[in-house]
């Protein structure tokens, strides 16, 4: 690293171009910072009148040369400071074309030759300053005006006529100002150069610089970070191609897309520390592949935060639709990695995503109902992609796995959701559970009348059991009114669907069975057969419903003890043989390991590396990219997080990239 003092003059002399990198913000120094700039500049005239050599310090300029060719114009990328070297080519240009005004066209050429542009360099390294995409139209028209053609809108058209504003009547009728204006901007203001050299991390130092002022987002330095990586000359096209199209399609929600996107095949990263997580996971690979896969995936997860842009999949688009009102965000990670799969005709088939939605659908649903909340399921979410990310291609194992895991985390018994559903309040006022309550009311819905589907639309929640007594209503629930309306109020025996939520509101029940009589509504329909509604009626239907729900919504498992049958066979492996050959074994992460060792024996010295090429986070040489790793051999590491079928899973797949038949191999188990 260089760095030292020096004066605008010095930084624009020569054939250079500083250029401010794409992944940069535009140019926003409005009226305060010029002004400021300008009265600096008046008052640094007054003192220059008894002190020639007094300078003015405005600040710093960090830049990292590109090297982008041996010969012709060199390039800096400007890491800091762009908004006042900016600001200095637009106070040099309004200059010049003031002191055309007033007949100097001598200083005026000076100007434009040796401090604004490259005079014998290609269009595109013509100016001195070169700032971001958006940006440039402006500064070239400012620079390089075209006769008939308006200036674009926008900042630096307002600096520029700021400075020739403010130009024009302090030189008029004394062009000698234009020449001392000349030397103050260029040899009386003074700043810090700091030039990166190759040793240096410019990443480093743009995170340093920008750890006050303005936030960034860690979408914000991510960008940074790739378009740093890229050379000058294709970071236009790159951004054009691959990182605007994210940006539109996500917007500020491209942070948490970038989480989620790390945390697809399992793991957790930190809000906190995305930008640290995503730095570590791409390192050591090179930029143009890792936007190319980010571009493929963004179009996903803005389909599952806006499902109404699935238009190719209307089941899908419901099913999306229905997790968002089931509150279960912590299953986007584990749902892009499998739609995204979908959309590109990857091994997970449309039918495959729309179960793994019904089972989240299912462990949410009876979750909200029992109030276990979603703060485990984080870890959960984490667990389930993690431990199933090797079982894409095998729909009944990975459905499977995601039913017998989920029911063992926190999941309710079917007696536990049958008594909140008759006791507990579904529905509160302040509406943050409701969405899960109407989903429930419409799955009981289309449940009781399938054949014929009413739409949603215009529809809400309306209690039967009005939230005000009246005195008809008092007569109705009976002596303990009071204590029997607080209790049952929001359970689902008294809550139904309707479109004329304000036509019934506190009607008695006696009027109100008449108009759920005439509703196209099946849960209605039930309601306009009741000849009364007190508490017992309303517990009645509760039970009711609530056994509708349970057939809706089956235990992901049977029991804890049917769970543990289930799983019996693969829990207690106690020998692995391959090609007559075996190993005592006492865990399935030891049968992963032998056979994978064996199958690098049998396929030799690069097979470890040819495993690492088709699933670089299951095998490889770093293991901190691993959440559980374990050694191989020769500095190879294996993924050992995963579940019993995860890695029998790996180790068919390791016995096909070894051209070993499958049948040569096979895994003694006890019951446990």
């Amino acid at each position: 690293m260089e760095a030292g003092y020096t004066v605008p003059k010095k930084l624009f002399e020569g054939e250079k171009q500083f250029f401010i990198p794409l992944f940069q913000r535009q140019y926003s120094w409005k009226n305060k910072q010029w002004r400021e700039l300008w009265l600096d500049l008046i008052a640094l005239h007054e003192l220059t009148q008894t002190e020639p050599e007094r300078k003015h310090f405005i600040g710093s300029v960090v830049m990292h040369p590109t090297n982008s060719v041996p010969v012709g114009v060199s390039k800096y990328a400007v890491i800091d400071g762009q908004q006042r070297l900016t600001t200095l080519f637009v106070l040099l240009v309004a200059l010049r074309d003031v002191a055309r005004t007033i007949g100097h066209p001598t200083l005026a050429e000076r100007l434009t030759e040796t401090y604004l542009t490259n005079k014998y360099a290609a269009p595109h390294e013509l100016l001195k300053v070169q700032p971001t995409q958006d940006d440039r139209p402006a500064l070239r028209h400012i620079a390089v005006p075209v006769p008939d053609v308006a200036a674009p809108a926008g900042p630096l058209t307002d600096a520029y006529a700021f400075f020739r504003d403010k130009l024009a009547p302090w030189v008029k009728g004394q062009p000698d100002r234009a020449e001392e204006m000349f030397r103050l901007v260029l040899e009386r203001l003074s700043l810090v150069s700091i030039t990166l050299n190759n040793d240096d991390d410019p990443y480093l130092v743009f995170e340093s610089l920008n750890a006050k002022g303005m936030k960034l987002t860690a979408a914000d330095l991510i960008r940074n970070y790739l378009f740093m990586r890229i050379h000058p000359d294709k970071q236009a096209e790159l951004n054009e191609q691959y990182w605007l199209p994210m940006q539109k399609a996500l917007d500020e929600s491209l942070t948490e897309f970038i989480r989620h996107f790390l945390m697809r095949d399992g793991g957790n990263v930190a809000q906190s520390d995305v930008y640290g997580a995503f730095r570590k996971a791409t390192e050591k690979r090179d930029v143009v592949p890792v936007l190319q896969e980010m571009a493929r995936f963004a179009p996903t997860y803005a389909r599952v935060l806006h499902p109404e842009r699935e238009t190719d999949r209307p089941a899908v688009r419901r099913g999306l639709q229905r997790l968002h009102q089931t509150r279960l965000t912590v299953a986007y990670p584990l749902i892009l990695r499998l739609y995204d799969q979908v959309r590109h005709g990857a091994v997970v088939s449309e039918n495959t995503l729309l179960a793994v939605l019904n089972i989240l659908e299912n462990f949410a649903l009876r979750a909200f109902i029992t109030k276990r909340g979603t703060g485990g399921a984080n870890k959960s979410m984490q667990a389930l992609a993690t431990r199933t990310r090797e079982l894409d291609a095998d729909a009944a194992a990975l459905l499977a796995d995601i039913r017998t895991y989920l029911a063992t985390q926190n999941y309710p018994t079917d007696d536990e959701v049958r008594d909140k559903l008759v006791t507990e309040a579904l529905y509160h006022p302040a509406g943050e559970r409701n969405a899960r309550t109407r989903l429930l009311l419409e799955t009981l819905e289309v449940a009781l009348n399938p054949k014929e589907v009413v739409s949603s639309e215009g529809i809400s929640i309306e209690h039967i059991l009005p939230q005000k007594l009246t005195a008809e209503w008092r007569a109705e629930l009976g002596a303990d009114a009071d204590t029997e309306h607080a209790r049952l109020l929001h359970t689902l025996g008294n809550l139904t669907l309707t479109g004329y939520n304000s036509e019934l509101s506190n009607t008695a029940f006696a009027k109100k069975r008449l108009e759920f009589a005439k509703s196209n509504l099946a849960l209605n329909l039930l309601l306009a057969t009741a000849t009364a509604w007190d508490a017992a009626a309303i517990r009645a239907r509760g039970a009711s419903l609530a056994e509708q729900f349970l057939t809706c919504y089956p235990a992901l498992a049977p029991s804890a003890e049917a769970s543990k049958a289930l799983k019996a066979p693969s829990i207690k492996p106690v020998a692995v043989w391959l090609n007559d050959r075996k190993w005592d074994v006492t865990k399935w992460i030891d049968v992963a390991l032998i056979t994978l060792r064996a199958c690098h024996e049998h396929a030799g010295a690069d097979f470890f590396a040819q495993l690492h090429t088709l699933k670089p986070t299951t095998v490889t040489r770093d293991p901190d990219a691993l959440s559980v790793a374990r050694e191989l051999a020769n500095g190879w590491y294996y993924e050992a997080h995963g579940s019993a079928e995860a890695h029998r899973s790996q180790c068919r797949w390791a016995l096909a990239q070894a051209n070993l038949p499958e049948v040569a191999w096979r895994v003694e188990t006890v019951l446990p």
